[in-house]
């Protein structure tokens, strides 16, 4: 019977150990997986710190930092000097690590404004890829403003520039012929 007892003892010791050395484990490995990360990013290797960061959701499926891994990733793709990124994607991301955090994400706020960031630089893109006319929208995921960009190329505002000038020249055209007639009343008002 003490037998049992100090077997029980020690096996409940043993499993509060764990528990501890447990959490010190994901935290060792969460601390190694952002800083080797960061490591292949600086190198440029992008697709290893994409690797590194699904392996560690592999690793520890279903927990809050595992969701957080979602950040790093899409604030890789928005990287200028990530070759296998893009606005686009990275903006995707964003819009999704945003959605599937509430306010207690650790890196919401940070996600919030390079998101942001993100669209201006579609905007400047857009601007310099031709000219642009921009709108305030309000992403539904964030429930924050941003700007949506509509492009058109130089030949389109050509032609709109020139259907506006047709119309003006045609109201002028309109305008002279009624002063015309005004003109013609007065100087012959019996008539």
């Amino acid at each position: 019977m003490i037998r049992f007892a100090m077997m029980s003892f020690a096996l409940g010791l043993v499993a509060c150990a764990e528990l501890p050395l447990t959490d010190v484990n994901t935290q060792n490995d969460w601390n190694r997986t952002l800083i080797n990360a960061r490591r292949d990013v600086d190198a440029g290797n992008y697709f290893a710190a994409d690797k590194l960061l699904d392996e560690y959701v592999r690793l520890h499926p279903d927990t809050q930092r595992a969701k957080e891994i979602a950040f790093w990733k899409a604030a890789y793709l928005v990287d200028p000097a990530n070759p296998n990124g893009s606005l686009t994607a990275g903006i995707t991301a964003l819009d999704g690590y945003l959605a599937s955090t509430d306010s207690t994400g650790r890196y919401r706020n940070e996600a919030l404004v390079l998101r942001r960031t993100a669209v201006s630089a579609q905007a400047v893109n857009a601007i310099a890829a031709g000219t642009a006319a921009v709108a305030a929208s309000t992403s539904p995921s964030t429930g924050t403003k941003d700007t949506v960009v509509v492009v058109k190329s130089r030949d389109e505002e050509i032609a709109s520039l020139k259907d506006q000038l047709a119309k003006s020249k045609d109201e002028l055209a309109k305008v002279s012929a009624e002063l015309d007639r005004i003109k013609k009343r007065l100087a012959n008002p019996n008539n």
